[in-house]
């Protein structure tokens, strides 16, 4: 019997560890093993943390880095051959960052690959604070991600004034398909978007009706122009290890970054696990230029990673009152 393999995809910082969770707890309880696979930028993954920790034991979770996107292919398809001997009922596949999807495909086609794992679902996750108008990298890549989902779940919907009144679902979708259409028309992609392809709900708590959709959400085959995006070593991650400071001076840091690209270059998003100085407590981050969250966490690890374009890390690491940076990937 073949293992059902799925794609949970979207932007950076649109909410796919969250989902996973909730998704892969679906399966737990009717007695199914399972695993994720996730690729992060560098050495260090915080959603693996992230993802052990609200799972623990009833779930396994691998990783899979490389510095450059040919040796990440390798990696990932001698991950699945690994794996498809270990007996699983589903795996998860959670990437970050550029993924491009046609290279998904392309391994599931080859042997022994073929033989061991068949495609259930692919879902891309959506902001529910996603701009109307992104930038044109945003745009791209969220069509990009978009194309062969079976389904498109809109995290956050519930921040969203309105919700979930009618009219404030209607107005995400209308958005949502905006953006989509726009970049469709843009970069020549085969597939029509509509608002049923949209799932606004909140999905923390699993109905029949948002358990069947998301469930049986299926995949789609669709073709749009690519482009040679973020391969000239622009995209990358910095890291930044033991940042003890108090709490409101993280936050102004971090509202600092995401709000000065001249200063510290485009940046994408910032999230990590850290102490306060000020009272010892440790702190969950995940922040984009939509949306910051920091919450109180039992994890206890020190790194903060920033993700972005052309970022300057001397700028950067004196923000966090560092005169250097680790820069571990670069794509």
């Amino acid at each position: 019997m073949q293992i059902k393999i799925d794609l949970i995809t979207g932007l950076l910082g649109s909410g796919k560890t969250t989902f996973i969770i909730n998704y892969v707890r679906e399966f737990i309880r009717s007695g199914k093993r399972i695993c994720i696979l996730a690729n992060d930028y560098g050495a260090i993954s915080v959603d693996r943390a992230l993802l052990t920790e609200a799972l623990g034991d009833d779930c396994d979770v691998e990783m899979v880095t490389a510095g450059d996107w040919d040796c990440y292919r390798r990696r990932f398809r001698t991950k699945l051959i690994s794996m498809g001997m270990l007996g699983y009922d589903r795996v998860i596949v959670e990437p970050s960052g550029v993924f491009d999807t046609d290279d998904f495909f392309q391994i599931l086609n080859d042997s022994p690959i073929d033989r061991w794992y068949t495609l259930g679902n692919i879902i891309c996750m959506v902001d529910a604070h996603l701009p109307a108008d992104p930038d044109e990298t945003q745009r791209y890549l969220f069509t990009s991600e978009a194309v062969n989902a079976g389904l498109l779940v809109v995290s956050r919907a519930q921040e969203i004034p309105g919700f979930p009144s009618e009219t404030a679902v209607q107005d995400m979708k209308d958005r949502i398909l905006s953006v989509l259409r726009s970049g469709a028309a843009k970069y020549h992609c085969s597939r029509a978007f509509s608002a049923e392809d949209i799932l606004v709900a909140d999905w923390r708590t699993f109905t029949d009706e948002i358990r069947k959709r998301i469930l049986n959400a299926g995949y789609r085959r669709g073709d749009m122009q690519k482009l040679p995006v973020a391969e000239d070593g622009s995209y990358m991650t910095l890291f930044y290890y033991h940042i003890s400071q108090p709490l409101s001076v993280v936050e102004n840091i971090v509202r600092d970054l995401l709000g000065h690209p001249e200063k510290y270059g485009k940046v994408f998003r910032v999230k990590g696990f850290f102490r306060t100085s000020d009272a010892d407590t440790w702190y969950e981050m995940n922040a984009t230029a939509e949306h910051l969250e920091i919450k109180p966490t039992v994890f206890r690890k020190e790194v903060i990673l920033v993700v972005g374009e052309h970022l300057n890390s001397r700028t950067v690491g004196l923000a966090f009152g560092e005169s250097r940076s680790v820069t571990d990937y670069q794509v």
